[in-house]
């Protein structure tokens, strides 16, 4: 049964955010990808998502990257939880980011490209 203890809070979305840093060549880069919603539809971005009920952080982490990647079993770490009120033009949005360093060689981004996603070196 769920308790309705906390009815009269504010309720707020949850995002994660996945950081994907790829090293190659001893050169270090980021993936980036469009935007497929709005706000900033088509602005490059991290690769994010919304945490749905019954999902842990870390679950709607590894699901955000799965979509985009279809890569599983990536070591990410939470990294931090950004929450400014206006953060986010389209509500009042929590992010959670969690961060990965891949061999870029080794990451299959062939499903990403789905979604313009490009590796940016960092320099």
């Amino acid at each position: 049964m769920l308790h309705t203890y906390y009815d009269n809070n504010n309720q707020f979305l949850i995002a994660v955010d996945c950081i994907i840093f790829g090293f190659k060549n001893k050169e270090l880069s980021l993936l980036l990808t469009r935007r497929p919603v709005e706000p900033l539809k088509n602005e490059w971005s991290l690769m994010g998502g919304f945490m749905e009920e019954g999902e842990s952080l870390t679950q709607a982490a590894e699901k955000v990257l799965f979509r985009y990647t279809q890569q599983k079993d990536i070591y990410m770490e939470q990294v931090g939880a950004y929450g400014e009120i206006d953060r986010d033009t389209g509500g009042r949005v929590v992010s959670v980011a969690f961060y990965a360093l891949v061999q870029a060689e080794k990451f299959n981004t062939l499903h990403a490209k789905k979604f313009d996603a490009k590796w940016i070196n960092i320099n």
